[in-house]
């Protein structure tokens, strides 16, 4: 029961970062891209930028910030994994300009956004 809870929490908390970055001018491209390597939760466009967004949801600080969550290995696992969709949808990675940001969202027990924060350019 608590797998597929969080897999509804991600699933809104990707749509929540989805409208959010739509706001500030994205376009959507793709979401939940899987492969052997891993998985990207959205695919976006900013101007000329094909954008990668890591999305953590936490319901509450208490435990801990969703910032918390990304560290280094798995920021390297999303930028393989980037590489692979890229090449996959046959672009050349070192011409077209890639990037991968975070959105983190904090929401209250009655699942109000507390706050969402943008994080660009990452890795």
């Amino acid at each position: 029961m608590a797998k597929k809870f969080n897999f509804i929490k991600g699933r809104d908390g990707e749509n929540e970062a989805k409208i959010f970055l739509e706001k500030l001018g994205f376009k959507f491209v793709e979401a939940n891209y899987k492969n052997k390597i891993g998985e990207i939760d959205l695919i976006m466009t900013d101007g000329d930028t094909l954008v990668f967004v890591e999305v953590k949801l936490k319901t509450g600080v208490n435990s801990g910030n969703p910032e918390d969550m990304i560290d280094t290995r798995k920021l390297y696992q999303i930028k393989r994994t980037a590489e692979s969709w890229a090449v996959e949808n046959g672009l050349n990675i070192y011409k077209q300009k890639l990037r991968i940001d975070a959105v983190c969202i904090v929401k209250k027990t009655d699942n109000t956004i507390e706050r969402i924060n943008h994080y660009k350019n990452l890795y």
